[in-house]
């Protein structure tokens, strides 16, 4: 069972979220396990989908989770931008986001993600 994460809105209302307790996960990519722990009060703005997509897409739902460690893995830089993203994809799909879904999201960030890279 995935443990819900506990986001608040920052005073800024609006697109900034804290993360107000860590959060850990482990996920294996190409056979290699990956532990991650976002600390707290690290922010983010969950999935950075342009505001005219988010009837389709908005940035928050069952990805938000992985939205959480995607933006911290891009945050820290260390992993790199593509296993950061195929983390992102297996996290979405664990949390139960459809396939169609998650590979659409995946390939967005592939494309238009911007990391410390």
């Amino acid at each position: 069972m995935v443990k819900k994460n506990k986001l608040e809105l920052t005073p800024d209302g609006f697109k900034t979220w804290k993360l107000i307790s860590e959060f850990r996960q482990s996920v294996f990519i190409d056979g290699k396990r990956y532990d991650i722990a976002v600390p707290k009060n690290t922010r983010t703005d969950l999935a950075s989908v342009p505001r005219i997509l988010w009837v389709l897409i908005p940035p928050f739902g069952r990805y938000s989770q992985a939205a959480v460690i995607h933006d911290y893995l891009y945050s820290e830089g260390k992993l790199g931008k593509i296993l950061a993203d195929k983390i992102f994809h297996e996290l979405m799909l664990r949390y139960g986001v459809y396939k169609w879904k998650a590979r659409i999201m995946y390939h967005a960030v592939c494309v238009f993600g911007k990391g410390n890279f």
